[in-house]
């Protein structure tokens, strides 16, 4: 009897301390509007409800961007969602009259200066790339649309990075006409005018994320070439003109770069993956993460294998790093939606319920951390909208 009470205890004491280690939980987010296309079009009426990117002010201001259904899942509307210390709610964005349009990309300057970047596509123009560039920002009582240029037959913005309300990057891909081809373009605004800088040397490429830490120190990353020739893209902006930064090649294939961070000017992460042909022609992915020192970008292990790609990251310091993505890991299922974390000397598998596509990811501190979005159901792999994450050190 004695054993049996002392085991007791034991196992009430191990719970209480697993209830109490930092673990990475779903928190309920809201869906936007239903999905109303037949099936297979719309396979549940929250498919097409997706979060992006995701920025924390603090603990008790979080935002998260990304797109809801219009016509379908495909043909989408904005989405902007806040998290006020309690629950998640859905604030108004401004409507745009194109068929389909979405916020790629989220910043944040202050509680009162949020920026977000996206497009917008009527989809139906004669070479069916018609997508215009679309900027929209919050004032601390709602978004509106910020007017934004488009140099090219279309452009396309995946990344934004603010340092002041008169201080905003924006990356993506321009297009051009003859010949139809994309290429990298960066704009910046200065509060009332935009200044374009296009790269049509880097042909086939494009910005997928853009990071500031000062207004003479800023980082856009992506990629640009085919699959056996392509490499990965590193831009760096001291203030007055942009520079191309040696970036490591991958014997595999073209490296995708979809996410920069940094915690100090000699210590900046980028991550993403590199894309191959396999031994039958299917395309392949195999993740990447790689660090710059202050003098060169360097590649350093990540912990994902298999059919496997890493979407997010962000440093709150040198020692603490977040990064999402999916692969073969060590979550206990047969493939693996990270979230994965850097301690200062290793990159390490984080534990979560595993239950959506985990697209971005980011830290009001090094105890309170989000992770955002594409949920599904477990058993049946259907939608279920917009998917959120904490992680949070009791």
């Amino acid at each position: 009897m004695h054993r049996i009470v002392v085991l007791s205890i034991m196992l009430t004491c191990v719970a209480k301390l697993f209830a109490q280690m930092p673990q990475w939980e779903i928190v309920p987010s809201p869906n936007g509007a239903k999905c109303k296309m037949p099936y297979p079009l719309c396979l549940t009426p929250k498919q097409g409800n997706v979060l992006y990117a995701t920025v924390a002010i603090s603990a008790t201001d979080v935002w998260a961007v990304g797109a809801e259904p219009n016509q379908s899942a495909v043909l989408t509307a904005t989405l902007a969602e806040h998290w006020d210390g309690a629950q998640w709610s859905i604030i108004p964005t401004p409507r745009v009259s194109y068929k389909q349009v979405q916020l790629n990309s989220v910043t944040a300057v202050s509680s009162d200066d949020v920026w977000a970047a996206g497009f917008k596509d009527n989809v139906s123009c004669p070479q069916q790339i018609c997508g215009k560039s679309l900027v929209e920002r919050w004032d601390g009582i709602a978004w509106t649309q910020v007017p934004s240029p488009n140099p090219g037959l279309a452009d396309y913005l995946y990344g934004i990075a603010a340092i002041s309300q008169t201080d905003v990057w924006v990356g993506g891909e321009e297009w051009q006409e003859s010949p139809l081809i994309d290429f990298p373009v960066l704009m910046h605004y200065n509060g009332t005018n935009w200044t374009s800088y296009s790269f049509p040397q880097l042909q086939l490429g494009q910005i997928s994320a853009v990071f500031a830490l000062t207004s003479d120190d800023v980082w856009a990353v992506g990629w640009y070439g085919t699959v056996s020739t392509g490499k990965g893209l590193a831009l760096h902006w001291n203030g007055k003109s942009w520079r191309l930064v040696p970036f490591p090649t991958d014997n595999l294939g073209v490296v995708q770069l979809r996410s920069v961070s940094g915690a100090a000017s000699n210590d900046v992460w980028a991550v993403g993956n590199v894309a191959y042909y396999g031994s039958y022609g299917e395309l392949e992915q195999s993740a990447r993460s790689y660090r710059w020192n202050g003098l060169n970008w360097k590649q350093l292990n990540f912990p994902l294998s298999g059919y496997s790609y890493v979407n997010g990251v962000f440093a709150t310091a040198t020692d603490d790093v977040w990064a999402v993505g999916a692969g073969n890991g060590s979550c206990g299922f047969a493939y693996c939606y990270a979230t994965v974390h850097w301690d200062g000397n290793a990159w390490s598998e984080i534990n979560n319920p595993n239950s959506g596509v985990l697209l971005g990811v980011t830290a009001s501190s090094t105890s309170d951390a989000w992770a955002v979005g594409d949920g599904f159901n477990l058993r049946s792999g259907y939608p279920t909208g917009t998917y959120t994450l904490h992680y949070a050190v009791p």
